[in-house]
Formats: C-alpha cells, sequence, structure tokens
C-alpha cells in the first residue's frame, strides 16, 4: 500500500495528531502508541521521498549476511594473527634465553672482560 493513498499518513497529519496533547501529556496510551504509529509513517513517507526503499528484499538479506560474515571472518583473521605473534614471541623469548645462556658461559671464560655490548654487565 502506498503512503500516498493513506490520507491518515500524510506529512500533514502526521505533525497534527502527534502534537495533539491535553495539560497532562498524552490523554490515555492508546493515543501514545497511535502517535508513534503516525511518527513512523510520516517518517516512512519522508524516505519514500527520497527514494529509499524500506522493503526488505533478498539482496538486503543477503548483503546484511555477507556484512555479519566479514565480521566473523576479519574477527577469526585477527584471533589467528594474535596466535601467530604469540606463537613468535615465544620463539624470540626461547632465543633470547639461549643467548642469555652463551654470555653467561662467555663470562666464565674472560671473567675480567667488560664487553662494550653489554653496559649492564659492566661495572661503573
Amino acid at each position: 500500500m502506498s503512503l500516498l493513498s493513506n490520507p491518515s499518513s500524510s506529512p500533514s497529519h502526521g505533525f497534527s495528531g502527534s502534537l495533539q496533547e491535553d495539560g497532562k501529556g498524552f490523554s490515555n496510551n492508546s493515543t501514545n502508541v497511535q502517535n508513534v504509529e503516525r511518527k513512523h509513517q510520516l517518517q516512512s513517507y519522508l524516505m519514500d521521498l527520497d527514494g529509499i526503499d524500506l522493503a526488505e528484499d533478498d539482496e538486503d538479506r543477503m548483503f546484511a549476511q555477507l556484512s555479519v560474515d566479514t565480521v566473523y571472518a576479519s574477527y577469526a583473521a585477527a584471533q589467528n594473527r594474535v596466535r601467530q605473534y604469540t606463537q613468535l614471541l615465544m620463539l624470540l623469548k626461547r632465543e633470547e634465553e639461549l643467548w642469555a645462556q652463551r654470555v653467561e658461559k662467555a663470562r666464565y671464560v674472560l671473567p675480567e672482560y667488560k664487553s662494550r655490548w653489554m653496559p649492564d654487565c659492566q661495572e661503573s
């Protein structure tokens, strides 16, 4: 049903109907519901004037599904990168520990030698 064929969905009726209040607010709950419906009809009418299609079709559903799938795929890719970086950090930490062991062994070979590469090993 077109919004233009329904006289109650015209913008002027929507505005005037939504502004009818008594001194205490809306007269009752059904009036409040009607006003909300009129506002929704007005928004739909204005969107229809702008050429925005309000009806959901298969393309809209597919676009939404693909968008959600993209978000999930991006999340899975981020998790995978974190896992890979964590494994890389573990490998680098092991390598650092191996080099630290070699440094300790090298200190015993020449205990009086102070390397310029290890400033924290030098005594001030």
